[in-house]
């Protein structure tokens, strides 16, 4: 299987994901954060409406190399036509991140060509 996604002007990568929680479902665009060791970051205002269950905590180094706690939810990752039980991290603000975790369940490889901007993640399908 192979995602399309795509490089914004400030060279960011953003793939389409879902991610379902005990109440709904949302697609979005999330930016690929390799820096990022978890599975997904989500604002707080799209992770409440998915009804998304408190599963424990986190202590993670922030890039400027402070600690902090994050609290972890239990959800579904859905990359194409594969689910993906993940915990994800629900911050108060900012953007959807993808990290090395999703993609290294899912055994992806990605694809990002700077010449025109082309981004894909292929991923086996059995």
């Amino acid at each position: 299987m192979e995602l399309i996604g795509r490089m914004d002007e400030m060279g960011r990568v953003w793939l389409p994901i879902a991610v379902r929680g005990n109440r709904a479902e949302t697609a979005l665009e999330a930016m690929v954060d390799l820096g990022f060791t978890g599975a997904v970051i989500l604002p707080v205002e799209i992770a409440a409406p998915l009804g998304v269950e408190l599963n424990g905590f986190s202590i993670m180094e922030l890039a400027d190399g402070r600690e902090q706690v994050f609290f972890t939810f239990f959800a579904t990752a859905i990359v194409g036509d594969l689910e993906v039980p993940v915990d994800i991290i629900v911050t108060e603000r900012g953007m959807p991140l993808i990290g090395t975790a999703l993609l290294q369940t899912l055994e992806g490889h990605l694809s990002v060509r700077f010449a025109d901007g082309s981004v894909s993640l292929s991923v086996p399908t059995s």
